[in-house]
């Protein structure tokens, strides 16, 4: 089995992190510019992307006291017999929060070629996560 491993420090605490990463489960927020709209049907979250292709991925586990957010794409594009995501949040040493993605795939011959795209996505994620923080204070003011 083949891992796509991204990690990034943010900047925001850990629980606004946390927080964005929960709702991204329940499709309440929106993080990648490659998809459209998202939506949730009981416990996936259904995806449309540009080129009009939906993507359900199934949530396993949400776990708020670890931080860990696991997901698997069961019809995954290109014909993976196995897909599965997790997005963990942590705090650094210094205080930051850390966001980790790790993506197993099966076949591993599916990963390849795939490094730019989840460098774009990883991207759009952390700047997702660090607009998420001034969203957060903004509601509260």
């Amino acid at each position: 089995m083949a891992s796509i491993y991204r990690e990034a420090l943010l900047d925001v605490p850990v629980a606004v992190a946390w927080d964005f990463v929960d709702r991204y489960s329940r499709s309440e927020v929106h993080a990648f510019s490659i998809c459209i709209s998202e939506r949730q049907v009981d416990d996936y979250r259904v995806v449309q992307t540009r080129d009009g292709d939906e993507i359900w991925e199934r949530n396993v586990t949400v776990d708020p006291v670890r931080r860990r957010a696991v997901y698997t794409i069961p019809q995954y594009p290109g014909g993976a017999q196995h897909h599965q995501a997790e997005m963990h949040v942590d705090e650094a040493p210094d205080g930051q929060a850390r966001l980790e993605w790790t993506t197993d795939i099966l076949p591993h011959e599916l990963v390849d070629g795939l490094d730019e795209a989840y460098d774009e996505a990883m991207a759009d994620l952390v700047a997702a996560i660090n607009a998420h923080a001034v969203a957060s204070k903004s509601a509260e003011s």
